[in-house]
């Protein structure tokens, strides 16, 4: 068996109890959702990756409407010759309650920078979209014990059939029918009964030598995330040595691109989640960056970092620092910050709104249905400006209408999204530079194109666990960077 085979059996054992909460591409946050065009028609994608790899991904696409014939999906890397060569694809299924809903599962066979192509066939023609996946193993799981005193058991009675059989045989096979065994026969039966015993004892011994090993193997190749590590100089800069603790032999730490124009992108975040910074510190060597702070109050700080790598792989780097007061810089450029305003945050059921420096504020419209784990939900804010009607001053932010973090209260979920979904737009271009080579499909633009913006901005996502959420949007009006915080329950 070779060592995907041997891989694929653990993982397959591995999936048969429940999986913890591991780090990925965004924190606590595997699944991946896309807002895209597939020639004529919408198409909103969740794939959600396995969490031992091989293992089998599971991906629903929701079309605009009912005129699509077939849907068909298929797993290939992001880049490389692999990228150019798609394999047969698989069909998905049509939903019986819903005729615009398609479902289907993947297998995902190694760790890296995957795509699921999703090809649309309707009456209206046909089009193609590249959901970039990073498919990280993320644990290395223990069997129940339950499972565990099961296939015990059932092993000490095969092995003591065996023994018993065995034993038998040279105690009796050279007897004739009906005849007793006598001294020596009996004889005979314990010595072949001593012999199948080192045997089978043997036996388990090597086969418990294999299992381990190659649990270790597999321990050596569940995903290990970046480290990070901070500290504030007197000057107000902050520097940040990003560190690879060993994962792939591949990954580097000199090979991230811009995303958004920006090599990172750094959030700060207050315990209490009542101060946030969104900044874009500058690389000054490999894998070494530093950032001049604005003003921060005394106190200590988490801080998640967004960086993509040049194979597609995106990571969301964790850390934290504590500070003195820090009469830092000016902001400028793209960085941008805020802090609670005294009348707190307002939240509740039906249309939330959240204060702006210029008295207008950002409305958070929703309906009155809870939110629900791991559901794909179009979260949609307007912008209102002092008069209380829709802005017309919005402008791309980093070239896109808004953006979008999700935090839980225990900063043990974080998420950058954008309104084309929670895929970086790096890895999005990668995959469409694949795509164009495979099929020359025509280059999607992401960004919106007028002389103005709506003052309205969706973002697909859902949230993974249970629990309290703020929800950080942020959009660009006049040269100005607007934030507003919501709080979210996921009961």
């Amino acid at each position: 068996m070779n060592a995907s085979g041997r891989r694929l059996a653990i993982a397959a054992i591995a999936t048969l109890v429940a999986l913890p909460r591991t780090a990925s591409a965004h924190v606590g946050s595997p699944d991946v959702f896309l807002d895209a065009q597939a020639g004529p028609y919408r198409v909103l994608v969740t794939v959600r990756p396995p969490r031992v790899i091989p293992g089998v991904a599971g991906v629903e696409i929701l079309t605009s409407s009912t005129d699509v014939r077939e849907v068909r999906i298929v797993p290939m890397p992001l880049t490389g010759p692999g990228a150019q060569f798609a394999p047969a694809p698989d069909l998905a299924t049509r939903s019986r309650d819903d005729p615009k809903l398609f479902t289907g599962q993947l297998w995902m066979m190694t760790a890296g920078a995957w795509q699921v192509r999703v090809a649309v066939d309707g009456s209206r023609g046909s089009g193609t979209v590249a959901v970039p996946v990073p498919t990280l193993p993320q644990a290395t799981l223990d069997m129940s014990p339950t499972l565990r005193a099961l296939l015990s058991g059932l092993m000490v009675l095969l092995c003591a059939g065996l023994v018993s059989i065995i034993a038998a045989l040279g105690r009796e096979a050279g007897l004739a029918a009906g005849e007793t065994p006598g001294p020596r026969a009996r004889r005979r039966g314990r010595i072949a009964g001593a012999i199948a015993t080192l045997v089978v004892v043997a036996v388990v011994a090597l086969g418990n030598w294999w299992w381990t090993a190659e649990a270790s193997s597999y321990a050596r190749y569940v995903y290990k995330p970046l480290d990070v590590s901070t500290a504030v100089m007197p000057d107000g800069r902050l520097t940040l040595a990003v560190r690879d603790p060993g994962w792939i032999p591949l990954r580097r730490t000199d090979d991230f691109v811009a995303d958004h124009g920006h090599l990172m992108h750094l959030f700060i975040v207050s315990p209490a989640l009542d101060r946030f910074w969104h900044l874009h510190p500058d690389e000054t060597g490999n894998g070494a960056f530093e950032q001049r702070l604005p003003n921060v109050p005394r106190g200590e700080y988490e801080l998640f970092v967004d960086v993509v790598h040049s194979t597609g792989i995106s990571e969301t780097v964790t850390g934290r620092f504590a500070a003195s007061e820090i009469l830092g810089s000016a902001l400028t450029g793209d960085d941008s910050a805020w802090s609670e305003p005294s009348s707190g945050v307002t939240s509740g059921v039906g249309m939330d709104a959240a204060p702006l420096p210029d008295h207008g504020r950002m409305v958070w419209v929703r309906d009155s249905r809870p939110l629900t784990v791991g559901q794909l939900t179009m979260f949609t804010f307007r912008v209102d400006d002092a008069a209380g009607r829709p802005a017309t001053d919005l402008e791309l932010y980093m070239g896109m209408p808004g953006h979008a973090i999700f935090v839980s209260r225990d900063r043990r979920v974080f998420a950058h999204v954008h309104p084309s979904g929670s895929a970086p737009m790096a890895a999005m271009q990668i995959g469409e530079r694949s795509l164009r080579g495979a099929a020359r499909a025509p280059e999607q633009d992401h960004t919106h194109r007028g002389d103005s913006l709506p003052a309205v901005v969706s973002f697909p996502f859902g949230l993974p666990a249970r629990g309290d959420y703020r929800i950080f949007v942020q959009v660009k009006r006049s040269g100005r960077i607007d934030t507003g915080a919501f709080d979210a329950r996921v009961e």
